[in-house]
C-alpha cells in the first residue's frame, strides 16, 4: 500500500500501525502522537518517538524502557501516580512527584524521614502510606490534622495529646483509653468530655483545679469549659473559687461579650 494512504489510515486510526509490516518510524511517530500507549508495540524506540508518546499520554510511561530523567520528572509532574511505572527513580524525580502529591509516598520502600516528612506536609494523609512512623512524622501528620490520628497504629502518647489539642473529636479514633490518659485529655481540652461518657468526675474537678488555677491558662480553655454542656457543675462559681486571675478575667470578659 502506497505510504500516504498508510499514514492517512493511522491519522484516522492510530491502532492500524499494529498491522503494517515494518512501519517506518514517521508512521510509529504519526500513531504515538495520536495515542501514547501504542508505543508498547515498538521495541527500541528513538528517544524522539518516546517523547512524543510521554506527551501524548504520561502512561506511555509504562512502556518506555530506561527514561531518561527528564522522561520521569515531566511524567509525575502530569500525572504524581505514574511514579509507580519507573523503576529506581531518582531524587529529583521522588520529589518532584510528592510536590505534586504526598500521596505518592506510597510507592517508595523505606523512603527517608526527609522525604516522609516533604510528603506529610504536602498531604497530611498519605501517613495512611508510611509504614511505622517515627514521632516526628505522627506529630507533622496530626498538627497539620487532628483525624491524621485515625491513620496511625500506635500513636505515642504525645501524638494523641496533640491531636486531642487540635480537636476534641480525635478522642473518637482512639481505643482502650486508660482513666489516667483521659484526665491527662481533658487538661488539654476541656472537649473530650462531650465524647467520653465514663470518665470519673471527681478527679476530673482535681485536674480542673489544678488546669484553672494556672495564671498562663489561655482564654480559649476557659470559655470552652464555661462552654462544656457536658459537665454538670457551676462553671462560673468554679473559677471563682478554685480560678487564677487570668481564668477569672477571661470569665469576666466572656460574660461581658456576651
Amino acid at each position: 500500500m502506497d505510504v500516504s494512504k498508510v499514514m492517512q489510515i493511522i491519522e484516522r486510526d492510530p491502532y492500524y500501525i499494529r498491522v503494517v509490516e515494518n512501519p517506518s518510524e514517521e508512521m510509529i511517530s504519526a500513531a504515538v502522537r495520536k495515542n501514547g500507549v501504542l508505543l508498547k508495540y515498538f521495541k527500541n524506540s528513538s528517544e524522539e518517538i518516546k517523547w512524543k508518546a510521554l506527551k501524548s499520554n504520561v502512561w506511555a510511561m509504562e512502556y518506555i524502557d530506561e527514561p531518561s530523567e527528564e522522561m520521569c520528572v515531566y511524567a509525575v509532574q502530569k500525572a504524581w501516580n505514574t511514579l509507580k511505572l519507573i523503576k529506581n527513580p531518582s531524587e529529583r524525580t521522588i520529589r518532584e512527584a510528592i510536590g505534586v502529591k504526598g500521596w505518592a509516598i506510597q510507592y517508595l520502600d523505606n523512603p527517608s524521614e526527609e522525604l516522609q516528612a516533604l510528603a506529610v506536609n504536602k498531604d497530611w494523609d498519605c501517613i495512611q502510606y508510611i509504614k511505622e512512623p517515627s514521632e516526628y512524622i505522627q506529630l507533622l501528620a496530626v498538627n497539620k490534622h487532628f483525624s491524621a490520628i485515625k491513620y496511625i497504629k500506635n500513636p505515642t502518647l504525645k501524638v494523641k495529646r496533640a491531636a486531642i489539642f487540635k480537636n476534641a473529636e480525635a478522642v473518637l479514633y482512639m481505643k482502650e483509653i486508660d482513666d489516667e490518659t483521659k484526665l491527662l485529655f481533658a487538661a488539654d481540652n476541656i472537649d473530650v468530655v462531650k465524647y467520653i461518657k465514663d470518665i470519673d468526675i471527681k478527679a476530673l474537678e482535681i485536674v480542673l483545679k489544678k488546669k484553672l488555677s494556672d495564671e498562663n491558662i489561655s482564654n480559649n480553655y476557659v470559655i470552652n469549659f464555661i462552654n462544656c454542656h457536658s459537665l454538670n457543675i457551676n462553671k462560673t462559681r468554679f473559677i471563682y473559687n478554685y480560678g487564677s486571675k487570668a481564668a477569672k478575667r477571661a470569665l469576666v470578659d466572656y460574660k461581658l461579650s456576651v
